[in-house]
């Protein structure tokens, strides 16, 4: 079976990892994959040469803007030529050219919705427009969680499948590699440590977080924040970590490609978020056995339920720093919390069961997909 993904970048985000996810599991069921980007490859940028180690080829189809006749012409011209069992876009351009192309070549087209939101911010009336329309009339359309469908099912007026996001199982670290990677950022072996993972965006409401972790500091003085990602706010939100006297307590540790270590050697996951889908950070925080503190949107509360950690308001710092100093001073319950976690995310988010699910999906649109990947 030939599965082409395709997205609007590779910079690391919950989509991206899913398509990680994606590709490992793909070599092991041994389907052949292709990811391809619609936007050039920046600096530091890791994720295609991830990809490409885990056996997926990996192409760019680059344009000055979303509306380029000879991107689209380039863009059907190859599915011509490569003849994709199926197709699964992500994000909003890909959803836009490889829809189009994929409707021209007649190919199966199946695309994911990530967030329970469509971003003002970036609204456009047209590209918007085109989107939806795509969105009415390809083969499948899947939304990572129930309250990403039900939002979406009225705009699109047709079903949304429900598939969750899934991620790979954490491996703990020993001491010693504890220990080490705590040397390397700067923290001492028995600092308290919160961390955070996510783009540096007006959504995830990092500020509110800085002004939670200042609440938190007030009391347990020697707590740290490991806050893992980038974004455009980050100049912003440094000066703001200053003008609150935080230097000494957050760690800005920029884009990694070892969060699941980052996370095996905090002590707690935090989230000020306002807008969510089914956040795969959240379901590596839980793989880490990580009790959570965060905020209820998306489908936040469906990963946490009421027994894997603290759902609180967004926009309510107080109330965030508040919970997570009742974990730090509780430490048995905040490891009951993360037991519930991992429980959970082993049963109903395991990356096999995703993918094979992901497989019955493509064949219900390709009959002949399932005979063609395991001839």
């Amino acid at each position: 079976m030939k599965v082409l993904q395709v997205i609007d970048s590779l910079r690391i985000g919950g989509a991206q990892k899913l398509m990680l996810t994606f590709a490992e599991q793909a070599r092991a069921h041994q389907i052949e994959l292709t990811v391809v980007s619609l936007s050039e490859f920046s600096q530091g940028m890791t994720l295609a040469e991830d990809l490409r180690v885990l056996g997926a080829e990996v192409l760019v189809f680059p344009a000055s803007n979303l509306f380029t006749f000879a991107r689209l012409r380039d863009f059907t011209r190859f599915l011509k030529e490569r003849k994709f069992s199926v197709i699964h876009t992500h994000l909003t351009y890909a959803n836009i050219i490889a829809g189009l192309a994929g409707k021209i070549t007649k190919t199966p087209l199946v695309s994911t919705l990530h967030s329970t939101a469509v971003d003002r911010r970036h609204a456009h009336f047209l590209r918007d427009k085109i989107e939806l329309m795509i969105l009415r009339s390809i083969n499948k359309v899947l939304g990572v969680g129930k309250r990403v469908a039900d939002i979406y099912e009225p705009i699109l007026r047709r079903e949304i499948s429900v598939l969750p996001n899934a991620v790979d199982e954490n491996n703990n670290l020993n001491t010693q590699e504890s220990e080490t990677l705590r040397a390397q950022i700067g923290l001492a072996s028995s600092q308290p440590t919160l961390i955070s993972v996510g783009r540096l965006s007006p959504d995830k409401d990092v500020s509110a977080l800085l002004e939670a972790f200042s609440f938190i500091r007030g009391k347990a003085q020697d707590a740290a924040l490991l806050i893992v990602g980038d974004g455009e706010l980050r100049p912003e939100l440094e000066e703001k970590t200053k003008s609150l006297g935080l230097e000494k307590g957050v760690f800005w540790l920029g884009m990694r490609n070892d969060v699941p270590k980052l996370l095996a050697l905090s002590d707690i996951y935090i989230s000020a978020s306002r807008r969510e889908g089914l956040p795969l950070s959240l379901l590596e925080a839980m793989m880490a056995a990580l009790p959570m503190v965060v905020t209820d949107v998306g489908e936040v509360s469906a990963l946490v339920g009421d027994d894997a950690g603290i759902l609180l308001p967004h926009s309510e710092p107080a109330q965030l720093a508040d919970a997570a100093l009742r974990v730090l001073e509780m430490p048995g319950y905040g490891k009951k919390l993360g037991e519930a976690g991992l429980a959970r995310a082993r049963k109903d988010y395991g990356a096999e069961q995703w993918f094979l699910r992901l497989m019955d999906v493509y064949e219900e649109i390709t009959p002949l997909a399932r005979e063609q990947a395991y001839a």
